[in-house]
């Protein structure tokens, strides 16, 4: 914090010879409303052409990241001209992008009121155009502008990560929105990259909620979910303790295919292993738990099932550990290493 308030005066001398309407943006003013440490920000300037301001970046030592975007990163920071964007093609990218020097029209490219606030770096004066600081307070996701904001569809999924990072609603407009755009555009590594972010989020359940309002589930895996089902899956992911809760859980409640998900969502390796982790049976043993780690250790299997038997999985050497038999007959080693587990008292460890 410290660090990025050292280079937000430094960015302050550097510009104050140039230009006075320098202005944080989006998530950055929105998390230090909320009381969040922003970990990023973005930055855009007013009244400097775009080839001044490509020798200023220079100057600054920033790198260009969109060159028809006219964005430059250093260090946290995406510092970038103002810009309207026109729809012009399919996909996340498929926009026209043109330089504006008004803010409120600049604000108008943002997804949600909670993400087009503007601060200006030298005098500290926010700009809210559009209601932002009111639905900050009132914990609701709202959208802009009807037109601009279903030209791009991976605002269905943003909208589905803040509610699970925030604990936020969203309006009910924005919701009749998100329900009917079109998400067959998108790249699976653009999906991924939303999720990726709700998985890792506080409020679960939350994205839940909405991963179902919002029809993604439908549109994405072809689910629907009964109230029944709804209820007795958000009260586990109120727990969420790793990534891979949401869909372990998600696949073995729907009976899904493991690949089709995998596929769908552009999973990570690590992920793609942690989904196909046996699920816990009502009846636990110890001669299943060994069995079990054969194949791998027993941490996330227990984590992703709440904790279970944990204290045996620990006393045995077993959470991070895979099972080693004592000893393995190479001529039957199958059958050597099932005589060795069934060996073992046979003890009930856990029973629904």
């Amino acid at each position: 914090m410290k660090n990025s308030q050292n280079d937000l005066e430094y960015l302050k001398k550097f510009f104050a010879p140039h230009t006075k309407r320098v202005y944080l943006v989006g998530g950055c003013v929105r998390d230090e409303i909320l009381g969040i440490t922003p970990h990023e920000y973005d930055l855009e300037v007013y009244d400097i052409d775009p080839n001044k301001f490509d020798i200023l970046m220079k100057k600054l030592g920033a790198k260009g990241v969109g060159k028809s975007f006219f964005v430059y990163k250093w260090k946290n920071f995406d510092i970038a001209l103002p810009r309207i964007e026109s729809k012009i093609a399919k996909g996340h990218r498929g926009f026209e992008v043109k330089l504006t020097q008004d803010e409120k029209t600049a604000s108008r490219r943002r997804d949600f009121t909670m993400n087009a606030l503007m601060k200006n770096l030298f005098t500290g004066e926010i700009l809210d155009f559009w209601g932002g600081i009111e639905d900050i307070k009132n914990k609701i996701i709202r959208h802009i502008d009807d037109k601009t904001f279903v030209e791009d569809s991976l605002r269905v999924f943003r909208a589905m990560q803040f509610a699970s990072r925030l604990k936020f609603k969203v309006a009910c407009e924005t919701v009749k929105l998100c329900q009917n755009i079109d998400l067959s555009d998108l790249s699976r590594e653009r999906i991924y990259m939303e999720f990726e972010k709700m998985f890792k989020s506080k409020y679960l359940y939350y994205g839940f909620y909405y991963f179902i309002t919002l029809k993604i589930a439908k549109k994405l895996l072809n689910l629907e979910f009964s109230k029944k089902e709804f209820f007795h899956l958000a009260k586990l992911y109120k727990h969420n303790p790793i990534e891979s809760f949401f869909l372990y859980h998600l696949i073995y409640h729907k009976h899904l295919n493991h690949e089709k998900v995998i596929s769908a969502l552009n999973l990570p390796n690590k992920l793609k292993r942690e989904i196909k982790i046996k699920k816990c049976p009502k009846i636990v043993t110890n001669r299943f738990l060994f069995a079990l780690a054969l194949k791998y250790p027993l941490k996330t299997f227990s984590i992703l099932n709440l904790n279970c038997c944990e204290k045996w999985i620990k006393e045995h050497n077993l959470w991070d550990k895979k099972y080693r038999p004592k000893k393995i007959d190479p001529k039957n080693p199958r059958q050597s290493i099932i005589e060795e587990i069934r060996s073992y008292d046979k003890i009930l460890l856990k029973k629904a």
